[in-house]
């Protein structure tokens, strides 16, 4: 959820709970905000916290630098939220659409990270409000909370 209290799709109350919930949302949201500070970078970058988080980093970038025109052209200003309009909702577009188009895959979460990142990027240089803490936390409660099923069954970070 972002301040307005918008959230991606499905990502709400009302799912069983497993005995540890809050280590993978926590392990999730911790991997999502270490990519997009390292997508916006700043005087002093820092390295990754763990080998997952520099694995997340290498790949995202190897996805991000293949398909640069894409992700370039997906958060172009036409492209971007109007000021006000929360971004986590055009997050939550393109994580629908992307499910939709086949379902969800690590490739599908990696370009759901890049997109956040560039997302986040974008938002800043526009200048306004800082838009990645909501666009980390929305993200990390979609696929820690809604597609935790997923994501565990599929060996969680470690195996990605």
């Amino acid at each position: 959820r972002d301040g307005s209290g918008t959230q991606l799709p499905g990502a709400g109350p009302g799912r069983a709970r497993r005995t540890m919930p809050g280590a993978l949302r926590e392990e999730t949201a911790q991997l999502l905000g270490d990519y997009v500070q390292h997508r916006l970078g700043g005087a002093a970058p820092l390295p990754p916290p763990s080998r997952t988080a520099e694995t997340l980093r290498r790949v995202a970038d190897e996805l991000e630098s293949r398909e640069r025109l894409f992700f370039r052209n997906a958060c172009s200003a036409a492209a971007l939220p109007e000021p006000g309009e929360a971004a986590v909702v055009l997050l939550g577009r393109v994580a629908t659409q992307m499910e939709a188009e086949g379902g969800l895959n690590w490739g599908r979460v990696v370009a759901l990270v890049v997109f956040a990142g560039n997302l986040a990027a974008a938002l800043a240089e526009r200048g306004g409000p800082d838009h990645s803490g909501a666009l980390v936390e929305a993200l990390a409660a979609y696929l820690a909370e809604e597609r935790r099923d997923w994501l565990e069954a599929h060996g969680g970070w470690v195996s990605a």
